[in-house]
């Protein structure tokens, strides 16, 4: 298995190298283990220290945020062959040593999506705030509820992906990819598993990018969640709702247009007529946004059947010039 390990960084000069050598030299079932950072447009001496430590530089100009990066290193993996790709930040948090763990169910075959888990029963519960475990249970409750897959941890970015996972993944979220690419990979079947790790709850240096304002990581979250999920149900998100209006602004018209036969007039209940032709028209603009979120998702469809073709195609080119 040819694996690439990515690791995304922004102004962690001070941490980048040590997690860059804590990767182990072999990995059994292996034969290819290259380091790739991905530097999100950091103004400290994150890529020279990374360059120092043996890992491949791709910078950006300017910093594009966690999605962007995660996106940069599944181009890089697909385009360069790789049966695997590792996700592991590069502020000391986790670990590298796990990654051995992680790859074991690749390697054997079993899984093709292993993540890390913080919040697994019978994981110790280390130093992590209890607000970002209360807020991660949250965040897995409602992966869970969506894709009907049973989760623990859904915001952990300590992943490894496998060769169907990189060949099939779809990824749009500027903010963050851990929860997007779990929901998308979940829909599409994707066998996942879990792997208890210890994991450091409090950063060494500086403060996440990305979790350090709650209120806007628990927004930007929701917003993430929101978008992977309705492409792959847009009759759940938008047409259920759209008809149960329609059927219910219907009913309400019924009953009015009833009494005005009755009696010839509509008071007391001009309200009730108003919400109901209220109700119709909102379920009916509802009821044609799931038509046009499935045409939408039928297209995406198509384009990843293509971009999986491609991905084998380049891997299977690369073993034979192996």
């Amino acid at each position: 298995m040819r694996v690439l390990i990515s690791i995304p960084a922004l102004n962690e000069e001070k941490t980048v190298g040590g997690v860059i050598s804590g990767i182990p030299a072999e990995i059994e079932g292996v034969s290819v283990l290259d380091v790739l950072v991905i530097d999100d447009g950091s103004s400290d001496a994150t890529a020279e220290r990374a360059r120092e430590a043996g890992a491949s530089v791709i910078r950006h100009a300017r910093n594009r945020g966690l999605g962007a990066a995660f996106r940069t290193a599944l181009a890089s993996a697909r385009d360069g062959g790789y049966d695997a790709l590792v996700t592991i930040d590069g502020d000391g948090q986790f670990d590298p040593a796990g990654i051995s763990s992680l790859l074991a169910p690749l390697v054997d075959g079993s899984a093709d999506l292993v993540t890390c888990s913080r919040f697994m029963p019978g994981t110790p519960r280390g130093s992590t705030p209890w607000i970002r475990r209360f807020g991660n249970g949250v965040v897995a409750a409602m992966v869970n509820a969506l894709t009907g897959s049973r989760v623990h941890d859904a915001t952990c970015g300590f992943r490894a992906y496998g060769p169907a996972a990189l060949e099939w993944i779809s990824s749009f979220s500027r903010f963050t990819y851990t929860q997007e690419t779990l929901i998308d990979l979940a829909w599409k079947r994707m066998r996942i598993r879990e792997v208890a790790l210890p994991v450091r709850g409090v950063r060494q240096h500086g403060r996440s990018s990305i979790s350090g304002n709650l209120v806007r990581y628990a927004f930007l979250s929701a917003g993430a969640i929101y978008s992977a999920s309705h492409d792959h149900m847009p009759w759940r998100f938008y047409g259920l709702p759209g008809l149960a209006m329609t059927a219910a602004g219907l009913i309400a018209e019924a009953l009015v247009f009833a009494r005005w036969i009755d009696t010839g007039k509509v008071t007391p209940f001009k309200g009730v007529a108003i919400a109901g032709l209220f109700l119709v028209v909102i379920g009916l603009l509802l009821t044609i946004m799931a038509s046009l979120a499935e045409s939408s998702s039928h297209t995406r469809h198509l384009i990843e059947e293509q971009t999986a073709y491609r991905v084998r195609q380049t891997r299977s080119g690369q073993r034979d010039r192996a």
